[in-house]
């Protein structure tokens, strides 16, 4: 029986190496598959950020100008609040809502009774803007008139990651029922002509998934430049209109 012979160096060296080019594929393939998984993750936090926004930014818009008696004086009342405004903070607009409503800012029913024992109407105005910290930031006030308003909610974070917001306000010039032109806050002949809103939000992610570059964002009629974080960023626009002057 002829004697059995060890492994040379050279074999050695070749399983070695054939090893590491192994593990090399290894780690490349698991490094690509996070990577992928953290795009994924982040792109879905954009997308349910711009549509949390939306959602709460559009019913506000809805709901504004509402009077429950619109054929009484009873309830006088404008739609855009004195604050809403162009250009205010950090490159970005405000807007202020006003509307008659039954409940308050955290949606209870007023306590407030009329004559018949149902829920008094008060003035409910909600004001939108961002804060240094890229935040759609909401206060809301509640109080019997315009001129008699509670802060309810004191300005606080809404949605996080939020760059740019920006605003534009349909105005029914010549009042032929149509939206003749979108203006910024304060371009408009009169705001009681204003009949939607629209809305540009430039949303970032949290975390640096994609390759850094610096770029531009047109977001409405605002150009937005980003540094090169790496970090991904998404431009969402979208309409509505104000309740009963559609």
């Amino acid at each position: 029986m002829q004697g059995s012979r060890g492994i040379s160096l050279l074999e050695l060296l070749i399983a070695m190496t054939l090893g590491a080019l192994l593990l090399a594929g290894l780690i490349a393939i698991a490094s690509s598959t996070g990577a992928a998984s953290a795009l994924q993750r982040s792109q879905a936090a954009v997308q349910d950020r711009a549509r949390y926004a939306a959602t709460t930014l559009a019913r506000a818009v809805r709901e504004a100008g509402f009077r429950p008696q619109p054929w009484s004086e009873d309830h006088p009342l404008r739609a855009l609040g004195d604050g809403s405004a162009d250009d205010v903070a950090h490159g970005s607009d405000r807007l202020v809502l006003r509307a008659w409503s039954d409940r308050n800012c955290y949606g209870n029913l007023n306590p407030e009774r009329d004559a018949a024992g149902r829920p008094r109407f008060y003035v409910r105005e909600r004001t939108f803007d961002l804060s240094g910290s890229d935040n759609l930031m909401l206060l809301c006030r509640y109080g019997p008139s315009a001129d008699e308003l509670a802060t309810q909610i004191p300005r606080q974070g809404l949605v996080p990651g939020v760059e740019s917001f920006q605003v534009l306000f349909g105005e029914d010039a010549d009042r032929d029922g149509r939206i003749e032109r979108w203006v910024p806050a304060g371009a408009w002949v009169g705001p009681d002509r204003v009949r939607g809103v629209r809305f540009g939000l430039l949303v970032r992610g949290d975390d640096a998934v994609q390759p850094t570059s610096r770029r531009n964002f047109t977001v409405l009629n605002a150009s937005i430049r980003r540094g090169s974080d790496g970090r991904l960023r998404r431009v969402f626009a979208f309409a509505a209109a104000i309740r009963n002057r559609s």
